[in-house]
C-alpha cells in the first residue's frame, strides 16, 4: 500500500499515461511537455513534496533507476541531465526528478555555486540540505569523457532559479528548438511515441540477454 493523496495528479494512477516503467518504489513517465525528445520523469509512488523529503529506504532504488536512466537515454539520444524543483518553482507538488537529454550541453556549476550553491554526490546529502535550509533546486549535469555526474543544490533564490532554467532551455532550444510549453504540449505525442518505442526495443535486448 503507498501513501497517496487525493487531490495529487501524480497520486492518480489511473489517470496517469505515458508510463513506461513501474518499479517496487517509482514510476518512469514520458513528460508530456517534453524540452526535447527524450525528456523523462522519476516519480516516487507515495506522495513525498520533494526528493529532499524522500526517505533513506528509497536512495539504493532511486541510483539504480538514474543508472538505468543515464544509460538508456546516453544510448537512444544523449547523456542526461537530471533537474529537480524541490518545490521551489513546481506546478505538481509531488517530487518529480527530471531526466533530460542534452548531453555535453555547457552548464556552469561552478558559476551557479557562487550564488550560495552546495555541492552533493549523494540523495543524503540533499536531505541534509533540506533539514537545515528547507526549499532548493537540484541540478546534476553528465561528466565529461566518462567521469562522474556533478550535482549542486541551490537555495530558491529566483534569480539564480531562472538563469539556471535559462540555460537548460538554452541547451535544448540548440537541439530542437525552444517553445513554450502549450507547444510542447501540443506537439508532444510524436516524441513520446518514440521514446516509448525506443525504451520497449531496451526491454525487449534486456529480457533476451
Amino acid at each position: 500500500m503507498h501513501d497517496e493523496h487525493p487531490a495529487c495528479a501524480f497520486c492518480d494512477r489511473a489517470a496517469l499515461s505515458g508510463v513506461l516503467l513501474e518499479t517496487e518504489r517509482f514510476l518512469l513517465l514520458a513528460d508530456h511537455a517534453p524540452l526535447v525528445e527524450g525528456h523523462l520523469l522519476i516519480i516516487p509512488r507515495d506522495h513525498i513534496s520533494c526528493y529532499g523529503a524522500a526517505p533513506a529506504e528509497l536512495d539504493d532504488e532511486l541510483c539504480a533507476l538514474k543508472r538505468r536512466i543515464a544509460g538508456f537515454l546516453a544510448s537512444a539520444y544523449r547523456a542526461p541531465f537530471f533537474f529537480e524543483h524541490g518545490v521551489f518553482g513546481q506546478t505538481v507538488f509531488h517530487a518529480h526528478l527530471h531526466a533530460l537529454p542534452l548531453g555535453a550541453a555547457a552548464l556552469p556549476l561552478e558559476d551557479l555555486l557562487a550564488a550560495g550553491g552546495r555541492p552533493v554526490s549523494r540523495p543524503a546529502d540533499v536531505r541534509a540540505w533540506h533539514v537545515e535550509r528547507g526549499h532548493y533546486y537540484y541540478i546534476e549535469r553528465p561528466g565529461p569523457d566518462g567521469l562522474p555526474a556533478q550535482a549542486a543544490v541551490f537555495p530558491p533564490d529566483p534569480q539564480t532559479y531562472f538563469r539556471a532554467l535559462s540555460m537548460l532551455r538554452d541547451a535544448a532550444g540548440r537541439l530542437d528548438g525552444y517553445e513554450p510549453v502549450p507547444v510542447r504540449r501540443a506537439g508532444a505525442a510524436p516524441k513520446i511515441a518514440a521514446l516509448a518505442a525506443y525504451w520497449r526495443a531496451l526491454a525487449a535486448t534486456e529480457d533476451a540477454s
